[in-house]
């Protein structure tokens, strides 16, 4: 029996696979990466994807907003904001527009635990990605992310 010529569905499927088995690798290694950030930074995984949620934008959030990004109840949340702000890496801040909300801030020492994160992704990508193929990356990553966030809100099957 002969290949499948190129082009043909079964060929696309199998690249296709290719390509989930290589994206899933690099989660594998991109879950060792955190663990080891984390216990580098004597944190647990979700204490560093808080902070990493929290660096994310130039601006601050709301409890609930980390607890929608982390699928914490209240309660888990509350008590991982009191971790991190006993460790020094957050404040709780009054929303000055609503003296009844909280707002979280990351402080110097949580934008250095986000800065060490960052550095890594940048030594990544630089390893493995060459500067012509940035752009296409970035597009790439772009669309996948609205892809992730449209998969995550449909009803599974």
């Amino acid at each position: 029996m002969s290949a499948a010529p190129s082009g043909t569905p079964r060929d696309d499927d199998r690249l296709l696979d290719d390509a989930v088995a290589a994206f899933y690798a690099a989660q594998v290694e991109h879950a060792h990466l955190i663990q080891h950030l984390a216990v580098a930074h004597d944190l647990n995984p979700v204490d560093l994807r808080a902070l990493k949620f929290l660096g994310a934008l130039d601006e601050d959030r709301t409890p609930k907003e980390l607890g929608s990004y982390l699928e914490m109840g209240t309660g888990a949340v509350t008590a991982l904001l009191d971790r991190l702000t006993r460790r020094g890496f957050l404040d709780r801040v009054r929303n000055p527009s609503d003296r009844r909300s909280v707002r979280i801030e990351l402080s110097a020492d949580g934008f250095a635990i986000v800065g060490a994160l960052r550095s890594a992704y940048r030594e990544a990508l630089q390893r493995s990605l060459p500067g012509e193929s940035m752009e296409t990356f970035i597009d790439f990553s772009g669309k996948i992310a609205v892809a992730f966030a449209d998969i995550a809100t449909e009803d599974p099957q």
